[in-house]
């Protein structure tokens, strides 16, 4: 796989404890995506890495021309919005104490 680390230059660098990942080219989002998990499958097998914290991803958007998009198609603009996915997987502490409730008036 065409995957790489490379180290950013000291001047400039926040030391912050996180991976900036860069996915290089013109693709459509089903190709982005594709690329993302060849970046995990990566990250896995060669420093077996499977398990990560809250993700950025900065995406730039283009027209199908190629041309940088700046707004929606409401003409909001990009750069005012954030585009945020809560967590998608319940928590197994959801699932972990299901018992029935009691059954009848209680003798207390």
């Amino acid at each position: 796989m065409p995957l790489q680390l490379v180290r950013k230059p000291p001047i400039g660098n926040t030391r912050n404890d996180r991976l900036k990942i860069t996915l290089d080219g013109r693709h459509t989002m089903k190709e982005k995506a594709c690329m993302l998990m060849q970046v995990k499958s990566w990250l896995l097998h060669e420093q077996g890495i499977d398990t990560v914290g809250p993700s950025d991803f900065y995406i730039s958007l283009l027209d199908p021309n190629f041309y940088p998009l700046t707004t929606l198609r409401d003409a909001r603009a990009v750069a005012d919005y954030v585009l945020v996915m809560q967590n998608p997987y319940r928590s197994a502490a959801d699932e972990y104490d299901r018992r029935p409730p009691p059954s009848g008036p209680s003798p207390f």
